[in-house]
């Protein structure tokens, strides 16, 4: 089961980050055309086939890497994540080779960790850890602030779980909340993998920081009462799951609070699964 992750919140901070880190190149700028890369976005978003058919055209007229990031954008869209992730692959290689900083590049998007990220978003998504842990890993050797290689650890630790590594998963964690301690999830996530490792002490330490960032949230809500539950603190564990269900009894982690308070009643609970939000849209633009 995926640990919770919001992965438009990683996505759009590493967007803004890469302006401020790509390493300086002496290569000339891509050959294209912004306005047709715009275009081509906004495309993407509102008719993503119409977008897949003449992000390949552009492609084939030499629109590079412009091109493909436009392309993989419809393509994901359209959830045929699988051909995403390839398409991002291969857009990010093309960008590893060109070494383009953002301001040579047809937008700033087009950055070489931009593309990893975007295409171990796309990997996660399309069931392959194995892929996603590979494009995180190009990506972190990019980083070049501790705001983004914390993101990316993130985003990797998902990976690792669904591999069944938890034990690198939690280092990942533990290293990112360490580099950014104020890392979107960082602090939520590693509260997760903590109580399924059994390790409660470490888990309710990793879910008071999680509270502390954002205390109205529902998945942290949720989180705080399975651990509660685990560790024999009833009240609190209902408190807790009250808690996330008022804040938001139409997402996942509300639905789930809900389900873990009638359980309660009836005297049959236990700490549910935390939820996973579903996957929104990438925001490399």
């Amino acid at each position: 089961m995926s640990l919770h992750m919001n992965r438009l919140a990683a996505l759009t901070m590493l967007a803004s980050l890469a302006a401020a880190q790509a390493p300086a190149s002496a290569a000339t700028p891509l050959a294209g055309d912004k306005s047709r890369y715009r275009a081509c976005l906004a495309l993407a978003k509102s008719a993503p086939a119409r977008a897949i058919a003449s992000a390949q055209a552009w492609r084939i007229e030499g629109g590079d890497i412009a091109a493909r990031h436009c392309l993989a954008l419809a393509q994901f869209e359209s959830r045929d994540y699988a051909a995403a992730l390839t398409t991002f692959e291969t857009a990010a290689r093309q960008a590893e080779s060109s070494r383009l900083t953002p301001e040579e590049a047809v937008g700033p998007a087009l950055t070489a960790i931009n593309l990893w990220t975007a295409a171990t978003n796309a990997a996660l998504l399309a069931g392959q850890p194995g892929a996603a842990l590979r494009f995180s890993t190009s990506a972190l050797a990019l980083a070049a602030t501790p705001a983004a290689e914390a993101s990316l650890r993130v985003m990797r630790a998902e990976a690792l779980v669904e591999m069944k590594r938890d034990t690198e998963a939690a280092a990942d964690l533990e290293a990112a909340t360490k580099a950014d301690p104020k890392v979107q999830w960082g602090w939520l996530l590693k509260a997760t993998l903590a109580r399924r490792m059994g390790k409660l002490p470490e888990a309710e330490a990793a879910i008071l920081e999680a509270a502390k960032q954002t205390p109205e949230d529902a998945d942290v809500q949720l989180e705080a009462g399975n651990i509660a539950m685990l560790q024999g603190k009833t009240e609190l564990a209902r408190t807790a799951w009250v808690a996330a269900s008022a804040v938001d009894p139409e997402s996942e982690a509300g639905k789930a609070a809900e389900d873990a308070l009638a359980r309660l009643a009836a005297g049959t609970a236990t700490a549910p699964a935390a939820a996973t939000p579903p996957a929104p849209t990438p925001a490399i633009r």
